[in-house]
């Protein structure tokens, strides 16, 4: 029997707690959802050219299940000096884009969105629309509005979106852009995918002599990127040319673009200013001294959160215990709302603060955190990490990096990482979504580099024994289920936030395996106020409705299919591979006992799969009137890659046939 694995189950939170803008991601999040409750603001085009007309009939060919495509997008980067906001000398850069839109077909539209906020000024934003050779601007302005409202997760990012409607194949319409990153550091990245195909991408930068940038080429290998370098008059001139890059599109549990899309990372290395040279983002040390600059102006108060850590530690008899006591009050009362604006954003809130307003991010938990072991006479120190998202090392020197904080613990001669974001957490355990990968560590002027251990699948199991027995045409039995590791944790972060009311259904629905068929009753867990034990569910359960009877024979089946291994079977049209977002594996022995005058005609062949990060392994064993199915499946690698999806799909379907046979039972 399989219980949906933690790979099924909803995002985590990598998502949030950005330190890195989530705008310079991608520009289509709100495309189709606000065409549809805008369309009213655009206006039909009307009057295309025949040479319109046949390059939407080629590319409507080429891109099938597209309506539009970008036939022109030009993005034009200069520098400047200028101020931040802390008073800093900086370089300022300044986009100029003008992108041409061409309906590949009868009636389409989009939304075309433009994010910015207090580090990216929008100075121009109008969009024009063809008739036969000239284009028309239309007075009206873009529709203005935050992204983001006060749930869990409030920044200062705004959003100006205009929406383009189509009456025609061969419509064309011209998007014209002006922005001013007012601190060049917080330009990270540009991809060259968006949410609609692109006849030609380009990206051109005007660098100055007085500076000096590098542009770190992501993803490039295999692709077509045409690369131009001019110096002319005092400027550096980089042009970056990609042409029919088809449509960047969500799909379910898609590997992150950052490991698969090409993009360019910005990085302003140094420039000069008045015969001085300042620094940018050279080195590793560049960017640790911002980060650790920003994080102590935080301005903690000290004398505001120690009475509650000695009443916390209250009691505690051992420095393990101290340490778990205060580390499980920050998962357990203290609520996860990101926060950004402006350098305020990337400033931790103080940890009096988060304490009085029993909220916080990633950024500010971790700060309070660390303050409170800090305050129990404990080594904890803030640290910067990248979630598994991210896939750069932080030795490549950009803010881009990270995306997530925590506190770093050293204790005992071990080095732990405590994420007070991730609830009913155990100590000394790490989510997945940060194995692997390489913190940076506060440590005053200077800074450590450590590795975030890994687990492996059989840390993390799903365990299950079921006894059934089988007497005329009921079938019951009894069911364990046993859950270790990050599936111990999810299930927790899962039942611990339903109500009530919900909780006693969610646990019957885990023994039922998502069949309608099986009723579960007599439920008894394990302690589920201890995040430390594995967690442990069991009960009585009838399978009756399961049980078949042709001509007087019986037909049983004792092992189901884990449905939410339907979700990661791809189609002919799936773009790029997987992110399982877990490593897990299960263990399965079920126990099936019939009447002594009956038999079981056959058994299914054993199955064994071994393929390059992921196993299975089934095998049932007759033994008179008992048979015993014992199997196993591991996920010893998260990722399966698209190259890999011949083998993958193998793998799933032989599951499927395995798991769906039914044991026929007669008279001896």
């Amino acid at each position: 029997m399989n219980h949906t694995p933690s790979v099924s189950y909803p995002a985590k939170r990598t998502s949030a707690c950005y330190i890195v803008k989530r705008w310079t991601l991608t520009k289509s999040s709100l495309s189709f959802s606000l065409f549809c409750l805008f369309s009213f603001f655009s206006f039909p085009i009307q009057a295309q050219n025949d040479d319109d007309l046949s390059t939407a009939e080629f590319y409507a060919k080429k891109f099938k299940d597209d309506g539009i495509i970008c036939k022109s997008s030009y993005r034009y980067f200069t520098f400047d000096k200028g101020k931040n906001a802390l008073n800093d000398k900086v370089v300022e850069i300044q986009e100029d884009a003008e992108y041409e839109f061409l309906s590949l077909k009868k009636f389409s539209g989009m939304t075309y969105a433009e994010y910015y906020n207090k580090f990216i000024q929008l100075k121009t934003f109008k969009r024009a629309f063809k008739y036969n050779s000239k284009y028309i601007t239309s007075d009206r302005g873009g529709i203005d509005r935050s992204v983001t409202d006060d749930g869990v997760f409030f920044d200062d990012s705004r959003v100006q979106f205009y929406p383009l409607r189509f009456s025609q194949k061969g419509d064309m319409a011209r998007v014209m852009v002006k922005k001013v990153y007012l601190d060049g550091k917080y330009l990270t990245r540009l991809f060259f995918h968006a949410a609609y195909p692109i006849k030609e991408q380009v990206f051109e930068f005007k660098v100055p002599d007085w500076l000096t940038v590098d542009f770190k080429k992501m993803n490039f290998e295999g692709r077509k990127i045409e690369i131009q370098e001019n110096k002319k008059g005092g400027f550096t001139n980089y042009v970056f040319t990609m042409k029919d890059i088809p449509a960047y599109k969500p799909e379910y549990s898609r590997i992150g673009r950052a490991y698969t899309d090409p993009h360019i990372i910005v990085q302003i290395k140094s420039f000069e200013s008045k015969g001085e040279t300042l620094k940018g983002f050279d080195k590793a040390d560049d960017v640790y001294n911002w980060n650790n600059r920003l994080y102590l102006m935080a301005g903690n108060v000290q004398d505001k959160v120690q009475q509650l850590v000695t009443k916390i530690i209250l009691g505690k008899t051992t420095d393990l215990d101290k340490i778990k006591a205060i580390y499980y009050w920050v998962q357990d009362n203290i609520r996860y709302i990101a926060y950004e604006d402006g350098y305020s954003g990337y400033i931790p809130t103080p940890a009096q603060d988060v304490l009085a307003k029993k909220y916080g991010d990633c950024k500010g938990m971790a700060n309070l955190l660390t303050e409170m072991l800090k305050l129990a006479g404990y080594d904890g120190r803030f640290s910067w990490i990248g979630t598994r998202l991210i896939p750069y090392p932080q030795s490549m020197p950009a803010l881009c990096v990270n995306n997530h904080a925590i506190c770093t613990l050293y204790f005992g001669g071990k080095t732990y990482e405590l994420d007070g974001t991730e609830s009913y957490s155990p100590f000394g355990e790490n989510a997945f979504r940060i194995q692997g990968k390489e913190v940076m560590i506060a440590n005053g002027d200077k800074y450590e580099i450590k590795t975030v251990p890994s687990s492996t699948a059989n840390d993390n199991k799903i365990i299950t024994r079921a006894d059934f027995t089988l007497a005329n045409d009921k079938l019951n039995g009894k069911v364990k289920v046993v859950l270790t590791g990050n599936e111990r944790t999810e299930f927790h972060q899962s039942f611990q936030n339903l109500p009530v009311t919900s909780q006693q259904e969610y646990l019957n629905d885990y023994l039922e395996f998502g069949n309608d068929n099986m009723v579960a009753t007599n439920l008894k867990t394990s302690d589920l106020k201890n995040r430390e034990l594995p967690v442990t569910i069991e009960g009585d359960v009838d399978l009756s409705n399961t049980v078949n009877t042709i001509s007087g024979d019986k037909y049983v089946g004792i092992d189901f299919f884990p449905k939410s291994l339907d979700k990661f079977i791809p189609d002919e049209k799936r773009i790029e591979g997987y992110d399982l977002d877990a490593l897990v594996k299960f263990e399965d022995e079920i126990a099936l006992t019939i009447p002594a005058d009956k038999k079981f005609v056959d058994k299914p062949d054993n199955l064994e799969l071994k393929f390059d990060g992921y196993s299975f392994k089934g095998e049932y064993t007759i033994t008179g009137n008992k048979v015993v199915l014992k199997k196993e499946l591991a996920i010893n690698n998260s990722i399966i890659k698209k190259a890999d999806f011949a083998n993958w799909k193998k793998f799933i379907e032989s599951i499927k046939e395995f798991n769906k046979y039914l044991l026929s039972i007669t008279k001896k």
